[in-house]
Parts: structure tokens; sequence; C-alpha cells
């Protein structure tokens, strides 16, 4: 799993899911999308609504994983990515959903804290990964934990790079 620190936040409050038909497992373990799937017409509608975004894996859109590229203007990315789910069929999630992924993303800025003890608070159901919230997501190591504690902590936690 490759997070790009220096691109991306995780964000939950504009999070989705769908209510559909699952990926193939091939498709969930490589993290892939076909040309015409929910991967990439979720990202074709994000390039349309002006956010230079990878098409994640139909997986990804299923399960609400969005990736929000920093620097940007957030609320109109969560808009965005809303209306792109809205448009393409995918249901928000509930509540109970929401609250699974803020305890799991409370628990892996924890394990980054157990390396990185001045890692900062994190907002409930969001987790900054990128240096323009921790500068010291660019040492060497940062990387690494970030992906050790999603992958331990929040395994159902796909990211992509945002571009």
């Amino acid at each position: 799993m490759l997070l790009a620190a220096t691109t991306a936040t995780l964000l939950v409050a504009g999070l989705t899911g769908c209510s559909g038909a699952g990926a193939s497992t091939a498709d969930q373990a490589a993290g892939t999308s076909d040309a015409s799937g929910l991967g990439a017409q979720w990202g074709s509608c994000m390039r349309d609504a002006g956010f230079e975004v990878e098409d994640p894996s139909d997986d990804q859109v299923r399960s609400g994983t969005v990736l929000a590229p920093q620097g940007g203007d957030q609320q109109a990315f969560e808009t965005a990515a809303a209306r792109c789910s809205s448009d393409l069929g995918i249901e928000q999630i509930g509540s109970a959903e929401k609250d699974k992924w803020t305890r799991e993303y409370a628990r892996v800025a924890s394990c980054i804290r157990d390396e990185f003890p001045d890692y900062p608070e994190q907002e409930p159901g969001g987790l900054a990964l990128g240096p323009e919230e921790y500068p010291r997501a660019l040492e060497d190591g940062f990387q690494e934990r970030a992906d050790e504690c999603l992958r331990k902590y929040s395994p159902d936690t796909q990211s992509q790079t945002a571009r």
C-alpha cells in the first residue's frame, strides 16, 4: 500500500459506500479497476470536476475510501466526490460504518505516535498524512510506519496517489 505522504489526506467525512455487488477477489487483492468499472467512472467524474486524481479501484469506491489532494479546496473535493458517487448510484454509508472508520483511524494515529510521538491529534474520522499537516511526514521511516499502522488497524483502507 503506497500512501502519498506529500499529497494526500484520508477523510471519513465524505466517505461513501455501495450496496451493490463487491469487486472480484482478484480485483480486491490487486486493488485494480477495469476501464469501465466504478473506479474509472468515479475518477473520470472527479477529473471532469477539476480534480487531478488517479482512478481508484472499484473496491475503493465501494468501500468509501476518498482521497483528497492536499492544497486544494477540501470542501469542493468532498462535494464533487459526493456528487460523483451519487451519479454512480453509490449510497452514503451509515453512521455505524463511519464510527468504525473513526475508531480505526484513531488507532492508526496512536500507532504512528508510538514512533513519532509528536504526530498531532487528528480530527475524528480524519487521518492527515501529508507534510502540510505534519512536516515530519517526509522523514525516513514515517511512510513505512503509516503503512504498517494502516495495515494493522484499518486493513480495509486503501489509498492512492493523488496527482
